[in-house]
């Protein structure tokens, strides 16, 4: 549903241009079998045939036709648009009767897709900087960075952290909104189980040690 191109090209995530497949991919991977465990098989299987489409964004020059699909953005939401008609210089809004909103496409980009990018991301900045050799994990350095350590790898896991779990409850919110249906798409409600997130991270910082109060512990719905 995402690849390396959608972190690069989206610019939902801040992660560098020039990174390696090799890199990334191992937390993509993770990140796509948790929504697979999530949604319900039907509504899985026909987002991974919509994102297999690779919809582009509506452009002012393009001529379209009918069957064709866009995305473009309307009162601040990224939405999925389809039209059966041939046009051009037509932009897509709902007042626009030559274009109707697709359901599970806007489902997809606005809500799926970044929710995929950010607990990709949240995977690889936490491993991102480890080597696993015969000699067990090494921090990556080189001579002009090192490592963020301390408080500052604390502030700044916690908050992609949270921003992970914010795009997962709004995905987890809009399938709640909409009587288990998108489109033609039937699909029975996310059990709620699968909803409920709870680990820990202990705080990394000078002062913290084996205080076990300064655990932090997430848990909950959604």
């Amino acid at each position: 549903m995402i690849d390396k191109a959608y972190l690069i090209e989206s610019k939902v995530i801040p992660i560098n241009v020039n990174i390696s497949d090799d890199k990334v991919l191992p937390y993509l991977y993770p990140a796509l079998e948790q929504l697979r465990s999530t949604l319900p098989i039907a509504l899985y299987t026909a987002l991974d045939a919509l994102a297999s489409e690779d919809v582009k964004q509506w452009s002012i020059t393009d001529s379209y036709v009918s069957g064709d699909k866009v995305n473009e953005i309307e009162v601040g939401i990224l939405k999925m648009w389809g039209t059966t008609n041939t046009n051009s210089q037509s932009k897509p809004t709902t007042a626009n009767m030559i274009w109707t909103e697709t359901e599970l496409g806007t489902f997809l980009v606005n809500y799926v897709q970044p929710y995929l990018a950010h607990d990709t991301f949240y995977g690889y900045a936490i491993n991102s900087g480890v080597n696993i050799s015969h000699q067990g994990l090494q921090q990556i350095s080189n001579e002009t960075a090192s490592p963020v350590t301390g408080n500052n790898l604390q502030a700044f896991l916690n908050y992609w952290k949270n921003q992970r779990d914010l795009k997962r409850r709004s995905m987890l919110n809009y399938l709640d909104d909409q009587s288990n249906v998108l489109d033609t798409v039937s699909y029975t409600a996310v059990e709620a189980s699968k909803k409920k997130t709870s680990f820990n991270i202990r705080g990394i910082g000078r002062n913290v040690g084996n205080d076990t109060s300064k655990i932090i512990n997430y848990g909950g719905s959604y």
